[in-house]
């Protein structure tokens, strides 16, 4: 959702007329699937799972196929807006 979009949502809402209980029940919804996504636990690898990713870390750096500090950040920015 972009930033007008919850500019205008954040709008509607504080127009409503809500009681204690409504504010109340409105934000429990609102952070219930937060808690659902933070309760999924972290995956998990072997050790030979984490060397042959390191190994293949090393062949990406020593091919050239790497990105500077600047372009990703760059990237993230992008995938963040």
């Amino acid at each position: 959702m972009n930033a007008v979009s919850m500019n205008n949502l954040w709008s509607y809402l504080q127009g409503l007329s809500l009681t204690a209980s409504n504010r109340k029940w409105l934000a429990e919804k609102l952070i219930a699937p937060v808690k659902e996504q933070t309760a999924t636990p972290p995956v998990l690898q072997t050790w030979d799972e984490a060397m042959a990713d390191l190994d293949e870390s090393e062949r990406e750096f020593e091919r050239g196929d790497v990105i500077t500090g600047e372009e990703f950040n760059a990237q993230c920015q992008s995938l963040i807006c």
